[in-house]
């Protein structure tokens, strides 16, 4: 049968050179990788006169073959172009090659049939011997989800003709050579199946869902070339085994997430074919191994973002002298950048960013001619940046030094850089000025240098970089402004946090790229210019603390419609807001904050939809604030109107805003009672009513605001009880001082997590149950009630408290020795109160304690020498007691000693001379007492202080 066929192929490759009415059929058309052909009864005679004549392109009329073997790098069998299956691993992307050749003749058909079948047995059977097609099956039982169906026709019923199945390609003695699943959407596990293709050479799993370790078995696979899984989500680390891969050129197992975490071991370094290594974005740990310099062909090596790869980077890989591709960013490498990099004489692209390498920027590296992307940010790196007058980087176009130490003047190497396009050296220590001929980087579109200490004007060249869109310059000394005209491209410019003084440009206006304008915190003076709104592509805009801009907002302002955030905050601006304010549909910060403006508030400001903060405060606007029923600030979570002259009830519009998280409506001149529905801002978190007319109760709604962490109301006038605030567990910080004219008031509902509270004009007794349910408390302000009885000793258990007023009351008995256990107490305010007894040692404990002042009292005993010890004091007010016994010479120990108040008592004894020692002392009043030792006390007769002075 074997020789029927031979002689019938030779049959038909004459026919086919001989006949001029050939018939003519489309056999198979070439795709990419990614689709394979399925034409498993391709005509056998058609194949054998491809092979006489060869494979031709029919539009271009050039031969396919030689193109193939170049590609995959193989032998063409008895001098002719491989099979039409072959011909599928040639990647032409988008491109369609038609390809028709000669058909048999139809008496001729039912011998071709016997011998297809003929050869395809024979062809089965080999394979068996191999079972490739099993390994195939194998792993297509490992996927648990093929959501695009593409190995449906993977069956044990058609197995005899695997090489036909989808995303398989075969040669011609039908072994599996080349496996492309990439972006199949594979859900499953990795098993050992695939590492039984011995003969395979490019396997492709990225873009799926793998869920999986490498299997360990894949690295039997001796012929792989390409190894590419990117994309899934594997874990664990790269084995060991894939070492042995002895003709690997491209391993990319970049993209996995967080569990992909092993050592990238020393085994790789065996690859020495190895031109693509690429282990990026994973959770790789570790040093990185030095065997990697003995793949001396790499061209792309790519270890970056990791995150927590450490060590240095080793001087070895300067042997890596074909490298055109280097990205280490984003880890934690250590120590100094090795010179040896300069032997990268290839390298196109070079990114140490992100990392903590430190040291000086090595000086080998400006060698590197073929640089075009150079990224060293966010290091340690200090020194000064290119020491050397030139460098080799002429076609740099990137370069990105910022987030270092660098220091000295502006690296002026940089300056015949002229390809270059993105310069970011901000975050360092650069000081001086800006050079003059910055104007040669005529390409510069991106040039950042905020945050520096470099002063005076901006060069007049920097007109020349027409290309510029971004210009940051903000946070530095910089003192002079440019004629800015001329930079038509220009998007961004800030120059925020400088010393620019002068009026604002009007030329600005001139340049209608722009999106974002910043000039706050400077100096400018002067009104804002009406050209400005010429740029109606503003997105951005900033003119805050400058402190002296003056006159009026313009109304021409209302014509940047794209504007998203304006800040005239801190300024000394005048006269009404302007109503057309309201035609800023995109707004979503509007700060008008501590300036001068005056006028009733414009109600059509109610109608911007997009506004999440509006801050009117520290004005002089008055009238009522929004006198319409509703707004549609549904999304707006900032809202402050204090320090105004709003007057009227409670505004209502208000209540609707359920977005809101911060409302400041005090120092205002708000009356009435707070709405009932107040609770329905359930987002609320801080709440400032203080110091307006408001009366009534707290409304019992207000409990719904259950993420409030802050109210402040005091200096009103509110009646009732605290129970509205009974369910509010996240409340850190209440201020009723001077609100509640009731002298009866329970506060018991107070517990959880409350740090701050200010109590005003309240009676009865602290408990302590009551204040052990405030474990969290840090500032407690009881000053000025009419509390009595005793000073909890629960107050010792407060560990977090650091402040504690407790002033003006009627508390009775002794001061608590548990107060010594407040380890983080810096204010003690124990003053008028009726208190007796010693003071106790114990707070000679409180090493953070700054003030104590426990005059007024009716205290005895003596001052405890261990006070010496308390080296933070600044303030210690004893008068008007009835102590006795010395004063401590140990309180000369108190070098930060302001205040010495301990007159008025029954102290006995000689000044201690030790006194003269507390270097920071400016008032010690010594009067009514019995002391004695007047050389000691004429060292504070020279008018600094008030030894026999009353107290003020």
């Amino acid at each position: 049968m074997l020789v029927i066929l031979v002689l019938y192929c030779l049959q038909l490759g004459a026919c086919a050179v001989g006949q001029e009415d050939t018939t003519f059929g489309e056999i198979s058309r070439i795709e990419t990788l990614d689709e394979t052909l399925q034409d498993p009864d391709f005509d056998v005679c058609a194949e054998s006169a491809g092979k006489k004549h060869g494979s031709i392109n029919i539009k271009s009329g050039l031969p396919l073959a030689s193109s193939v073997e170049a590609h995959m790098g193989q032998k063409q069998a008895h001098g002719g172009p491989r099979s039409q299956r072959e011909l599928q691993q040639f990647r032409l992307q988008d491109q369609t090659v038609d390809t028709s050749l000669t058909t048999c003749h139809e008496p001729h058909h039912r011998s071709l049939e016997e011998s297809t079948h003929s050869r395809r047995t024979s062809r089965t059977l080999l394979q068996d011997s191999f079972g490739e097609a099993d390994a195939l099956l194998q792993f297509k039982a490992e996927i648990k989800m093929n959501t695009n169906n593409a190995l449906d026709g993977w069956t044990t019923g058609n197995r005899s003709t695997y090489c036909s199945w989808t995303r398989v390609i075969c040669d011609d003695e039908l072994h599996v050579i080349s496996l492309n699943f990439s972006g199949l959407k594979l859900n499953g596990t990795l098993g050992p199946s695939l590492g039984k293709l011995e003969y395979l050479e490019h396997l492709d799993l990225s873009h799926n869902f793998l869920l999986s370790e490498l299997p360990v078995e894949w690295g039997q696979l001796q012929r792989l070339q390409t190894l590419d899984v990117h994309d899934n989500f594997l874990f664990g680390g790269v084995p060991a085994e894939y070492g042995n891969m002895s003709r690997l050129r491209v391993l990319n197992i970049r993209v996995q997430g967080l569990f992909f975490n092993g050592s990238i071991p020393d085994e790789l370094g065996l690859l020495s074919e190895l031109e693509v290594l690429d282990l990026g974005s994973n959770k790789m740990r570790g040093p990185i191994p030095k065997s990697i310099a003995n793949c001396t062909k790499l061209r792309h090596l790519d270890f970056s973002r990791n995150n927590n790869l450490t060590g240095p980077i080793p001087r070895e890989y300067g042997q890596l002298v074909n490298l055109e591709y280097l990205d280490f960013q984003r880890n934690l490498f250590t120590g100094s950048i090795p010179s040896e990099l300069g032997n990268l004489t290839k390298i196109l692209f070079l990114d140490l960013g992100n990392n903590a390498l430190e040291g000086e920027f090595p000086m080998e590296l400006a060698s590197l001619s073929e640089l075009d992307w150079l990224n060293v940010g966010t290091n340690f790196l200090n020194g000064s940046f290119l020491t050397v007058e030139s460098t080799s980087w002429s076609r740099l176009e990137k370069l990105f030094i910022d987030g270092n130490k660098f220091r000295g003047g502006f690296p002026r190497a940089v300056l015949a850089m002229t390809a270059l396009k993105r310069f970011y050296m901000f975050n360092n220590e650069f000081n001086g000025s800006l050079p003059e001929t910055l104007g040669q980087l005529v390409n510069l579109q991106e040039f950042s240098f905020r945050s520096n200490q470099l002063d005076g004007k901006l060069p007049d060249s920097l007109n020349n970089c027409t290309q510029l869109t971004m210009l940051d310059a903000s946070s530095n000394r910089l003192t002079g402004m440019l004629e800015w005209g001329r930079l038509q491209r220009l998007q961004t410019l800030n120059l925020h946090n400088n010393f620019l003084h002068g009026s604002i440009p009007k030329k600005l206006g001139l340049l209608s790229e722009l999106e974002v304008l910043d000039l706050g915190s400077n100096k400018m003076i002067g009104s804002i210019p009406k050209s400005i709104a010429n740029c109606t592509k503003l997105r951005y805009l900033d003119f805050s603390r400058n402190n002296f801009l003056t006159g009026s907002i313009p109304r021409e302002y209302g014509q940047l419609v794209n504007l998203e955030y304006l800040n005239f905050l801190t300024n000394y601006l005048t006269g009404s807001i302007p109503s057309e304010l309201g035609n800023l549909t995109k707004i979503k910060s509007l700060d008008l904050g501590m300036n001068a403006l005056e006028g009733e508030f414009p109600v059509e400001l109610a109608s911007l939809s997009e506004l999440n903060c509006l801050n009117l405060g520290t004005n002089f606007l008055n009238g009522s604030f929004l006198t319409v029923e509703s707004t549609s600030w549904s999304q707006l979570e900032r809202l402050f109107i204090d320090g105004n002259n709003f007057r009227g009830g409670f505004p209502r519009a208000v209540t609707a805003m359920t977005a809101l998280k911060r409302f400041y409506m005090f120092n205002n001149e708000f009356t009435g009672s707070l709405p009932e529905n107040l609770g329905q801002m359930a987002n609320l978190r801080e709440f400032s009513f203080r110091s307006n007319q408001l009366d009534g109760e707290l409304p019992d709604s207000l409990n719904n605001c259950t993420q409030l962490t802050m109210l402040d109301a005091g200096s009103n006038k509110l009646t009732g009880t605290l129970d509205p605030l009974r369910n509010l567990s996240l409340l850190l910080h209440i201020n009723l001082g001077s609100s509640y004219r009731s002298k009866t008031i329970t506060y018991e509902n107070l517990r959880g997590h409350i740090s701050d509270l200010f109590f005003n004009s309240f009676t009865g007794t602290l408990t302590d149950d009551l204040i052990l349910q405030w474990p969290m408390l840090q500032r407690l302000y009881l000053d000025t009630n009419a509390f009595t009885g005793p000073i909890p000793k629960a107050l010792g258990n407060l560990s977090h408290l650091k402040d504690l007023l407790l002033n003006d009351n009627d508390f009775r008995g002794s001061i608590p020795a548990e107060l010594g256990k407040l380890s983080n107490l810096t204010i003690l305010f124990l003053q008028n109160n009726k208190l007796s007894g010693p003071i106790p040692t114990s707070l000679a404990d409180l090493k953070s304690i700054q003030q104590i002042n426990l005059s007024n009292n009716s205290l005895t005993g003596g001052i405890p020498p261990e006070f010496g010890g308390l080296v933070n004091l600044m303030y210690l007010r004893l008068h008007v007691n009835a102590l006795t016994g010395r004063i401590p010479p140990e309180l000369g120990q108190l070098q930060n000693m302001v205040y010495l108040i301990l007159n008025s008592n029954n102290l006995t004894g000689t000044i201690p001379a030790s006194l003269a020692n507390c270097s920071s002392l400016i008032n010690i009043r010594l009067s009514n007492n019995e002391l004695t030792g007047t050389d000691s006390a004429r060292r504070f007769q020279d008018g600094r202080y008030g030894v026999f002075n009353e107290p003020t």
